[in-house]
């Protein structure tokens, strides 16, 4: 999306499969999505792209120290995550064994990786999910 609205996507923001500390911005508190939510909060990250700045239409709501578009929104229902609300540490087993082989990772990493996401929750973010899902698809 971050394309789509001018924003260049390059490799400079990767972050390797994992789970990262993300911060909620003051525009962050403010939105329907996340009101409510700690100031900080824990989610899964895997990827060898990202926004390299932050579309000029768009309201910055969630950063992190290594990537710091993890979250925004345009208009009033248009929202964009580099971190992954959808997955908990189950889906990211699946990812993980799924791309072994696709140079995410290298392959004897698998395993390592595995026992680093096995036992991460990630409540937050799939409030998150959940709160859209309410708010704009079944209100």
């Amino acid at each position: 999306m971050g394309n789509y609205y001018g924003t260049k996507i390059l490799e400079k923001f990767a972050e390797p499969i994992g789970s990262v500390t993300v911060a909620v911005t003051e525009a962050g508190e403010k939105d329907p999505l996340l009101i409510g939510s700690p100031k900080q909060f824990l989610d899964f990250v895997g990827h060898k792209e990202a926004c390299d700045t932050l579309p000029d239409n768009a309201i910055l709501l969630v950063p992190s120290i290594k990537c710091p578009v993890q979250m925004f929104r345009i208009k009033k229902n248009i929202y964009a995550t580099q971190f992954h609300p959808e997955a908990d540490g189950d889906e990211f087993i699946l990812r993980i064994n799924t791309y072994k082989n696709y140079g995410y990772f290298l392959p004897d990493q698998a395993d390592e990786l595995v026992s680093m996401v096995k036992d991460i929750e990630t409540p937050i973010a799939q409030e998150i999910l959940r709160r859209f899902i309410d708010t704009y698809l079944c209100p």
